[in-house]
């Protein structure tokens, strides 16, 4: 009775007791476990024998279910499932992955046509797989990494929190010169751009070239049809309607490209007294879409179906462009969440969707616009000689007040940085802080 009873307990400890009355839990994998608790409890000296076989690491069990088509893996007291293809796919033995490079190795074409698993043991860390068909091949994955990628409804939930967009950007975040040229304020600047879209740095020198100077301590410089580094200030014949005096309504930059520019900088060399307007506008668009899709769904969802149509034609300037791209202003993943938004008016050309389509969608873009035009978190801000804003251009839309010179100067320098250069840059550096966990989406149609 004594031994029932200590069992019993074995088992409530462990929150396992379900597996357990189902009869899930192999009796090898339960008397490891059992043999562990009851020594721990003084019910059992260790030098006693449970009838089990000896695990390097009695805390993690294994057992297969369905046919040998799923795993499940007991660990940290939680109960995680994994089909035998997916763990097939993530196998991590030198013939699976190579070991330098971590890439995979394996030849999917020559994989038996079923995928079952035959057995699954653990050593060490590790959990020592089987498949049936592969008499030659013992497959091994880190249950570190079974753990990390298990694809639970938790599992998922978790790693969608992490990534999912939390703050909207109402108002401009800052930081200092001197902040950026620290260790820890190089990665809040970093952080503040991928969690708030933005950040805007004071001081900096006002040196032509300072711009590339300072962002290649963050990513490559991308190069675009505009070189690496340009110049913002009014022209009497402008390549770009921003190199010139008049009002840029909201928008993105670069929406004709497969992959528009992530990261957009704009250093501010002079913005003399004299000038009037010219203020720089600033507006989330993940916020103003999610304010459509409540206020007017089927006018959102319009958007989501219906492809727009973005476009440069431009032969009379010394590099000759033609680009179009067709793509929906709103992109939505498996969830139904945002992960993109693509706006740019003033490089939109003519609709190209079913006839039946056209008023749908330019009622539905006037209720954009609209909603873009009159949103209550617009953040206007002058900057000043010595500014340096960043900001993520494929979420936050920007633009241009109206501007009169007055006999003055009104000079920026900017560039773009690609997004996944600038998302990679900040998974290192937060990696050498000792932070690992996933980023919030960026706006780059990424799923997760």
């Amino acid at each position: 009775m004594k031994w029932i009873s200590a069992c019993s307990k074995f088992a409530r400890h462990l929150r396992l007791i379900n597996i357990l009355q189902s009869k899930r839990l192999t009796s090898i994998s339960y008397h490891a476990h059992a043999k562990r608790f009851l020594c721990h409890q003084g019910y059992l000296k260790s030098s006693q024998s449970v009838p089990s076989q000896q695990l390097i690491d009695q805390s993690v069990s294994t057992y297969l279910e369905h046919d040998g088509n799923e795993l499940c893996l007991v660990m940290d007291d939680q109960q995680y499932r994994f089909h035998a293809s997916w763990l097939r796919f993530c196998c991590q033995c030198p013939i699976c992955q190579q070991e330098h490079s971590t890439q995979r190795t394996i030849e999917t074409h020559k994989l038996p046509e079923e995928c079952k698993l035959t057995s699954a043991t653990i050593e060490g860390k590790d959990v020592i797989l089987r498949w049936q068909g592969e008499d030659h091949h013992v497959g091994r994955i880190p249950c570190d990494f079974l753990r990390d990628h298990n694809y639970s409804a938790d599992g998922l939930s978790t790693r969608n929190q992490q990534t999912k967009i939390n703050t909207y950007m109402t108002e401009l975040p800052r930081t200092s010169y001197d902040e950026f040229n620290t260790s820890q304020g190089f990665r809040q600047l970093l952080m503040t751009i991928i969690e708030n879209g933005c950040c805007l740095v004071e001081g900096t020198p006002t040196k032509p070239g300072t711009v590339k100077e300072l962002c290649e301590k963050i990513a490559p410089i991308q190069q675009t049809i505009y070189g690496t580094v340009f110049d913002v200030k009014a022209n009497p014949q402008p390549i770009n309607i921003a190199y010139s005096t008049v009002a840029l309504g909201y928008h993105m930059d670069l929406m004709y490209y497969e992959s528009p520019p992530g990261i957009q900088v704009l250093h501010c060399i002079s913005f003399d007294e004299c000038v009037t307007g010219g203020e720089s506008m600033l507006l989330d668009s993940f916020l103003a879409v999610e304010e459509l899709r409540k206020d007017s769904p089927e006018d959102f969802d319009t958007l989501v179906r219906i492809p727009a149509t973005f476009q440069k034609m431009h032969f009379e300037r010394d590099y000759p462009v033609a680009m179009r791209y067709q793509r929906p202003h709103i992109v939505l993943n498996h969830n139904q969440e945002v992960i993109a938004v693509n706006w740019s008016p003033s490089f939109e050309g003519p609709l190209s969707v079913d006839y039946d389509c056209t008023e749908q969608y330019y009622k539905a873009y006037r209720k954009l616009a609209n909603f873009i035009e009159k949103s209550s978190h617009q953040v206007l801000y002058r900057l000043r000689p010595g500014d340096m804003l960043l900001f993520n251009n494929r979420r936050i839309l920007h633009g241009r007040q109206l501007f009169t010179l007055n006999g003055g100067s009104r000079h920026l320098q900017g560039l773009y940085l690609n997004i996944d250069e600038f998302k990679n840059r900040v998974a290192i550096v937060n990696k050498s802080a000792g932070i690992n966990r996933l980023l919030t989406r960026v706006g780059n149609q990424c799923y997760s």
